[in-house]
């Protein structure tokens, strides 16, 4: 439950500011990862695709998280539409695979989420595929490159 109203305050959070046309006092340039401390305990790095893929006619928010809260650390991609349930979600990391299920329009990694930041850490490229409700499929593009140094970033600020 706590959790849950973490990510309600921080999307709504997003979605005012971005709304309102405010500042929120990070980056938040496509391809480029942005810090942003949420409490003292609780911050997050993300970034928005470099690149979107899909025939959709309309789409919300793309996001790619990854939270340290307190002693966790999880991802969660948020897609902008919601996801079908009945498929899983892939993440490509240079030539890795990861499988995340879909929520709602919340992805999140099926595997110990340690592993998928290694290899993000690791890695120079990252695409996410999923399908929403209605069958469409979308492939959103990532840069790895200064995810490293944003998550060092992350952990020692948090």
């Amino acid at each position: 439950m706590k959790k849950l109203l973490f990510f309600v305050v921080l999307k709504t959070f997003l979605l005012i500011n971005v709304a309102l046309g405010h500042d929120l006092s990070f980056k938040h340039n496509h391809g480029e990862w942005s810090f942003k401390k949420v409490s003292a305990n609780t911050c997050a790095v993300f970034q928005i695709p470099v690149k979107e893929k899909g025939d959709y006619t309309s789409r919300g928010a793309v996001i790619f998280y990854v939270f340290n809260e307190g002693n966790a650390q999880y991802i969660r991609i948020d897609t902008g539409y919601p996801y079908d349930t009945e498929k899983y979600v892939k993440v490509t990391i240079d030539d890795s695979n990861y499988q995340f299920f879909g929520e709602d329009d919340s992805a999140w990694s099926m595997k110990d989420d340690k592993v998928v930041i290694e290899a993000m850490k690791a890695g120079k490229d990252m695409t996410v595929v999923g399908y929403s409700q209605r069958g469409t499929e979308t492939t959103d593009t990532y840069s790895l490159i200064g995810f490293t140094n944003a998550y060092n970033s992350m952990t020692k600020d948090c």
